[in-house]
């Protein structure tokens, strides 16, 4: 680690008597020079007076410092007490076996880690500090350093003299002879001489009988019994020497076995080779060529064993790199050597999966030693089986692993949280296969467990794609039969039809639908046409009236639809006009307006009953009394809020089917999308909670590309999207343009100046964020000023820039007698224009927030049927959705904001089934203000439902960019 000019880490360790053990300490100075003392800890609060963010900082750095503190014993006195609520110290809790061995474990993981970035690092590190903090006293060497132990055993008349000496750097010592700290026993980690290293091939606990004594002396009635329960262990792994023996030399290699090596740093399994010359294994990665054994089989005539390497073992070397593994470094093979990987498996499933290739080629492949365990070898066998029960998969699936039999309910957590070892019943583990989180990986998220069997809602049935060992009859949607009725008085276009196919299939199968096609496309008439062909499936009821004692009138009737379509205010009235066209048999009703409530006797005998999403939580205790057949949703994403009334009143009325219709089913974020999936199949993506965390924080956050695909399978069958491109040959060009606008001079003057202050409120140079609502009013002053200087003081006598170019070609359209739609955010923005119209004695129409729906109505058939007026104004939240104004062939846009899709909405208006101009959309932009950076940031956004609905959306990031907005 380089360290900056501000700030060094140190470290120091003492012993605690309580764990046995010596334990780190971190500590902060403020320069990395000559460091004398150290009198700052590390802790969270002297980090933030340096200015240090934890996430900030290097990986190796971060991990270090969390070590740590879950080295302290009050850390680890907490982590373990859970299950003894009577322990007051670390000693009660270490007279539970099973917890002092836990305690040992995370002792020994922790602090290896701990020594291991110690020595890459190369971070300054002391040995008991004294009390005075004198770091340069107790200071210990850091370099990377082993301490290889050498066993001797001198044979004489009384019995063996065993000695015991460690070499450092070849240069061999006794350990009496030195100040020896033992700070580990395994991975043996010592301070010999204040220099750090560590201890090869050997438990520190070895040394214990050679710290104050050269050799110890064995006697002779003791040899056997000796060497037989301490030798063959450390035999194995270290170099002994003897004297008085006998020598038997062995040099030819018995077999080649592969094993995994782990790298710390680059957190992955390399692979090792180790060549057994029949009693000794000599490891491929290091230099020792001889290895010598005392072997006492023979009681009482102790031997040498010599083992010698030979060349035949680059022969082993060259058949892998055969089969396309690469050298990476000290004899280790791998696929790669580059970055660090993903998968720390990948070179073990390799060893797994051509394990009979590798053996014909000569090498012995047991079970993988990985640590005190093994990933066994053994082939598996997956079967399965799947009932069906109501809205249910149930399903059973069994993996046969070598000789157990495992429930997949038991790798499920594996699986969840992407860990490849799987514990079997004897300890070792079975290395889960890494396409099996792909595979596997929707159907454990969504399954649920049950008398060891998954359940599988059949709403997310395509959970099992992929799964070959289920059946694959899965498709719970299949595309309808359609004819169309004489009853609907209209001609379906091919893409309508199959639209119409799409929906009864889903009725077919009681699962909800999301309509997404593009504005313009007929939403409303596919979803009538649906409706007229599931009121034909019901048949007719016979209904007998009484009129006096000895007369009966039987009536036979259609079923009643009972559907109830809730829409935005502003559509009511051309739905039912809509169904009027080309349903007039059905009956309808609106259930709106101050004396709505008198209707809700007809309720459950009307074919569609129109309402509105302002009135649905108004009356919820009402209409959830009633059991609908339909329950159609118009502009769903309405209901985009989970937490508003109006999400929460709709999913509270009873129905048994469901549509959602919207050109726009994502808008802001992933939250939208879940809200309309909840609302058609209800939990098809889990509980909000569990929503977020499986996918919305992946994909946002991480941008994981293999969590979007999951997620965009699972919503695949629910919505149906297309474009005007797409269906439409025959819609006519749609041209759009910007028109930069020129400030007036003194306009410009003041927004400068506002934008001024905009800055240095909103990027505050003490690292504090001001609140969205201070973000969007600041924001939203500037867009106000760009626009027109009055809409901010409506006494100001400055002139607009864009007012001045917008007059003017308004003037040029309304003589060349083009029809025109004018839209805007601001209501106050388009009074200018239609004083303007007053002032010119320009006829016009207009829709806003506050026009009457009936009104409504009738400014559209005006505009569309009569010559005159040329002009429709119309703000964008009240006029942006539902209206057909096919007469316009130019849309004017005043002033654009951070979703493009309300100016797509009000495109499409105009840009739809039954237009046959071309049509202009010209959008008028203030020069070097904040309009202008809004429209380049629309541009430049990678989208995130490009991939899910082939569709654009934009997150709300404003704060996120407020630098580029506010910038020069």
């Amino acid at each position: 680690m380089e360290p900056t000019n501000s700030f060094q880490f140190c470290f120091d360790i003492s012993f605690e008597k309580n764990l046995n053990v010596y334990i780190p300490t971190a500590y902060i100075v403020e320069d990395a020079g000559d460091i004398k003392y150290l009198n700052k800890k590390a802790s969270k609060d002297v980090l933030e007076s340096f200015g240090i963010v934890l996430e900030n900082l290097d990986s190796n750095t971060k991990k270090i410092l969390t070590i740590c503190e879950s080295l302290k014993p009050e850390f680890i006195f907490k982590k373990f007490s859970a299950k003894i609520k009577s322990a007051k110290t670390i000693a009660d809790l270490q007279k539970d076996s099973k917890i002092d061995f836990a305690i040992r474990q995370h002792l020994k993981i922790n602090l290896s880690s701990f020594y291991c970035i110690i020595t890459a690092e190369q971070f300054p590190l002391s040995l008991n500090m004294g009390a005075e903090k004198d770091f340069y006293r107790s200071r210990v060497s850091v370099e990377p350093l082993d301490f290889e132990p050498q066993i001797q055993f001198d044979k004489h008349p009384e019995g063996i003299t065993y000695t015991l000496s460690l070499k450092e750097n070849e240069a061999a010592f006794l350990p009496m002879n030195s100040t020896v700290n033992i700070l580990l026993d395994e991975p043996g980690w010592l301070i010999i001489n204040k220099k750090l290293g560590q201890l090869k091939e050997l438990n520190s606990k070895k040394l214990m009988p050679f710290l104050k004594k050269k050799s110890i002396e064995i006697p002779s009635k003791l040899v056997d019994d000796y060497f037989k329960n301490f030798i063959p262990e450390i035999a194995k792994k270290i170099d002994i020497e003897a004297n008085g023996f006998e020598i038997e030399l062995r040099d030819k290699i018995i077999s080649c076995t592969i094993q995994p090596v782990f790298d710390f740093f680059k957190n992955c399994y390399y692979l090792n080779l180790y060549f057994d010359y029949n009693g000794y294994s000599f490891d491929a990665g290091k230099s020792k060529k001889t290895h010598s054994f005392v072997d006492f089989s023979i009681a009482n005539e102790p031997k040498i064993i010599q083992f010698k390497r030979n060349s035949d073992e680059n022969s082993y070397a060259d058949k892998l790199l055969e089969i396309g593994l690469i050298k990476i470094k000290n004899e280790l093979f791998g696929l790669n050597s580059e970055a660090e990987n993903e998968d720390p498996y990948v070179n073990i499933q390799l060893i797994i999966d051509h394990k009979e290739k590798l053996k014909s080629l000569g090498f012995t492949i047991q079970n993988l030693k990985l640590e005190s365990k093994e990933i066994i070898t053994e082939s598996n066998t997956i079967s399965a089986s799947k009932d069906t029960k109501e809205d249910w998969f149930d399903i059973k699936i069994i993996i046969e692993i070598g000789t157990y039999t495992i429930n997949f309910k038991e790798i499920i957590p594996n699986i969840k949280s992407k860990e490849r070892l799987f514990l079997l019943p004897d300890g070792n583990y079975f290395l889960i296969p890494l396409e099996w989180f792909s595979k596997y990986g929707s159907l454990a998220k969504l399954a649920k467990t049950e008398n060891g069997n998954l359940l599988l809602r059949k709403s997310n049935f395509t959970a099992l794609d992929g799964i070959s060992e289920i059946d694959n009859d899965l498709d719970q949607i299949h595309k309808a039969e359609y004819t169309a009725s004489d009853l609907l008085k209209a001609t379906l276009r091919p893409y309508q039809v199959d639209g119409v196919k799409w929906l009864l299939g889903h009725f077919n199968s009681s699962l909800g639908a999301c309509l997404a096609d593009d504005m313009g496309l007929g939403k409303t008439l596919q979803t009538l046409a649906v409706l007229v062909s599931v009121q034909e499936q019901l048949g007719f009821t016979t209904k007998t009236t009484n009129f006096d004692l000895f007369q009966n009138e039987t009536t036979i009737e259609r079923e009643p639809l009972k559907t109830l379509i809730v829409l935005p205010s502003s559509l009511v009235f051309n739905w039912y006009n809509e169904a009027g066209k080309f349903t007039p048999h059905f009956s309808k009703m609106q259930y709106i307006g101050n004396d709505r409530k008198l209707l809700a006797g007809r309720l459950a005998s009307t074919d569609l009953i129109f309402t509105s999403y302002s009135i649905i939580h108004r009356d919820i205790a009402i209409l959830e009394k009633y059991d609908f057949r339909y329950l159609i949703l118009d502009e769903s994403q309405y209901i985009k809020n989970k937490n508003s009334k109006i999400f929460k009143a709709i999913n509270k009325i009873n129905t048994a089917h469901k549509i959602a219709l919207s050109g726009t089913p994502i808008e802001n974020s992933l939250d939208d999308l879940w809200s309309q999936m909840q609302f058609i199949n209800p939990d098809i993506l889990g509980s909000y909670a569990f929503f977020t965390e499986n996918f919305k924080n992946p994909i946002e956050k991480k941008q994981d590309e293999n969590v979007l695909s999951e997620l965009k399978n699972l919503i695949q069958p629910y919505i149906l999207r297309r474009t005007k491109e797409q269906v439409l040959k025959d819609l006519p060009e749609l041209s759009e343009q910007i028109y930069y606008c020129n400030m007036d001079p003194e306009q410009e003057k003041l927004y400068e100046q506002e934008k001024s202050k905009a800055r240095n409120f909103l990027l505050k140079t003490d690292g504090s964020s001001p609140d969205k609502i201070s973000v969007i009013n600041t924001l939203m002053k500037l867009r106000q000023l760009s626009n027109h200087p009055k809409m901010v003081d409506q006494d100001s006598e400055i002139d607009s820039g864009k007012y001045i170019a917008v007059t003017n070609y308004l003037e040029n359209l309304v003589k060349g007698k083009q029809k025109t739609i004018i839209f805007s955010s601001f209501v106050t923005n388009l009074n200018f224009y239609t004083d303007w119209c007053k002032a010119n004695k320009i006829a016009f129409c207009e829709i806003t927030g506050e026009t009457p729906a009936s009104k409504r109505e009738q400014q559209v058939k005006t505009f569309q049927e009569k010559e005159n007026p040329m002009l429709f104004f119309i703000s964008l939240k009240a006029g942006g959705v539902g209206l057909n104004i096919t007469k316009a062939s130019y849309v004017l846009f005043l002033d654009p904001w951070w979703n493009p899709f309300a100016e797509k909405q009000g495109v499409g208006r105009a840009h739809r089934i039954g237009q046959l101009n071309k049509v202009n959309v010209i959008r008028f932009i203030s020069k070097n203000t904040v309009e202008e950076k809004i429209i380049k940031l629309q541009e430049n956004k990678k989208l995130l439902s490009d991939s899910l609905l082939e569709e654009s959306y934009i997150n709300d990031e404003i704060e996120v960019n407020l630098e580029y907005i506010l910038g020069s």
